[in-house]
């Protein structure tokens, strides 16, 4: 009797020992994944370890840009005007923040700091202007050695005009061009002419865009009148977009430069030219247009392009370009990128004129100081149609939309080459086409910067829309993800726990 109460009192003691350390590993296991979680956070957030599960991979860095920014070598300093924890809680400045830091993780040569524009007044300070006097919280300032880009938090997004809604993030490509403009060894400058009816530079203009494409590619963009101005040496591109009313021509020696010969001699020169005109305007741009002629370049006046087929409008004057894809040609070169991929994007023409060679014969010129050879862009479908002054015409073939031209030439033996590029539309450069998702006008543009010689130019990276924001898998996946993470850390758990128990029964 005593011996099985004393066998009793023993079993009991080995179960409540048994228990007690059950529940003391329990205890441990639990604050060992609280611990190892903290840990994981805290390096997570220290070195950006995340996964992107968002369709247009917002929180990630593309390919593009780090590509764009791999041949840096220069240091680089993203400056916040506030606090780190203020700028984390701000949502305005947490798309832009996370880019700033993906930069700061991927490149050595890239850091982060933090200031407060309302008590770092002395220190921002150096950041100020007469032309920009202040620096606000919500400013990013990119700074390498003396060159710094300040920009307004508003200027890393895109926002439609029309609603006043933002509905997309283009921080990559502003980060990108900023760093790529400071490091750059010379800041060369883009002149937009006026004074001839162009509204390029209206703020309000429907190709505020293009100003800023050319200015991200690393172009101190400037407007000028040349008939009162003379263009700077350090010019190499003059953008002739929309005008109204001629250029003026050759005048009598006696009475200085015309705006022609400005141009002329500018690309004698390091310069090229771009130029978009539109269908209505161009038959009284006489002294420009027998200018181009010279470059092979031949607008045809009142007439207008229409490709029902091969259009994006109803009216089928939207005409998707074809790409030219001649290996032997200079344009083919513009957009290899672009023609190589499976689908290939389309580049849209709205009511453009066309354009012939001016060399009937063949698609070169010999010239006093080298060789002119003119080669096209982009073409219509060989079922195109011509309108003449609104009317439609029996003309229906393939025609050029837009044209390169290009010039090798030798001053005090050295090679240069010039060149100059020309569309029958100012539409190409429109602020909609050109911030589209589905138009290929803002690759072509960087691509045309690359040829003209610009090196750095961040192309190929592309905004990031707010549309499809949601993650990028279906409700069935997200199901599974979730009874996953919820039934795999319990299994693991009892797993264990009968692990121990058998162990120690058959010990």
């Amino acid at each position: 009797m005593n011996k099985s109460i004393g066998t009793s009192l023993v079993m009991k003691g080995k179960k409540l020992r048994y228990g007690s350390a059950s529940a003391a590993f329990t205890v441990a296991f639990v604050a060992l994944v609280i611990i190892i979680n903290v840990i994981f956070s805290t390096l997570a957030s220290h070195y950006m370890w995340y996964i992107d599960m968002t369709q247009k991979e917002i929180f990630s860095l593309s390919e593009p840009a780090e590509a764009a920014l791999e041949n840096v070598e220069d240091d680089v300093l993203i400056t916040f005007c506030m606090p780190k924890d203020r700028l984390e809680e701000d949502q305005s400045m947490f798309y832009i923040h996370n880019t700033a830091q993906l930069l700061e993780s991927r490149f050595d040569n890239i850091k982060i700091e933090y200031r407060d524009a309302l008590t770092d007044i002395d220190y921002l300070s150096k950041f100020t202007t007469t032309s920009s006097p202040y620096v606000y919280t919500t400013s990013v300032i990119v700074s390498s050695g003396t060159e710094y880009r300040k920009m307004a938090y508003s200027y890393f997004f895109i926002t439609d005009t029309d609603t006043d809604t933002v509905w997309a993030y283009d921080g990559e490509n502003k980060f990108a061009s900023a760093i790529l403009a400071v490091t750059a060894d010379e800041m060369p400058i883009a002149y937009f002419t006026i004074g001839h009816g162009e509204d390029i530079m209206n703020s309000d203009n429907s190709a505020t865009a293009f100003v800023n494409i050319i200015s991200e590619a690393g172009y101190d963009v400037r407007p000028i009148d040349l008939s009162t101005e003379d263009m700077d040496p350090a010019a190499r591109l003059l953008l002739v977009v929309d005008p109204q009313y001629d250029f003026g021509g050759y005048y009598e020696e006696h009475k200085g430069k015309s705006e022609i010969e400005k141009i002329d001699e500018f690309l004698d020169g390091r310069g090229s030219m771009m130029v978009f005109v539109s269908p209505e305007t161009v038959g009284g741009l006489t002294n420009l247009t027998e200018f181009l002629e010279e470059w092979g370049i031949k607008f045809n006046p009142g007439m207008m392009v229409e490709d029902l087929e091969n259009s994006v409008s109803v009216d089928g004057f939207s005409v998707v370009g074809q790409y030219n894809t001649a290996e032997d040609e200079l344009a083919s070169s513009i957009y290899s990128g672009i023609t190589s991929m499976s689908s290939q994007p389309k580049a849209i023409f709205r009511e453009a004129t066309p354009i012939s060679h001016a060399w009937v014969t063949d698609d070169h010129s010999t010239t006093d100081l080298g060789t002119r050879m003119v080669s096209d862009i982009f073409v219509t479908s060989p079922d195109a149609r011509l309108y003449k002054d609104g009317v439609p015409t029996d003309a229906v073939d393939t025609y050029s939309m837009m044209t390169i031209t290009q010039e090798y030439k030798i001053i005090d033996n050295e090679d240069y080459t010039s060149y100059v590029i020309a569309a029958g539309t100012p539409d190409f450069v429109s602020s909609e086409n050109l911030i589209s998702t589905t138009r290929t006008n803002r690759d072509v543009i960087h691509s045309c910067l690359i040829a003209l010689g610009k090196k750095n130019v961040p192309a190929g990276i592309q905004f990031k829309t707010f549309a499809n924001y949601d993650l990028d898998i279906t409700t069935a996946q997200a199901s599974a993800w979730t009874k996953a993470l919820i039934i795999t850390l319990p299994l693991c758990t009892v797993a264990v726990a009968v692990f121990v128990c058998v162990r120690r029964r058959y010990k």
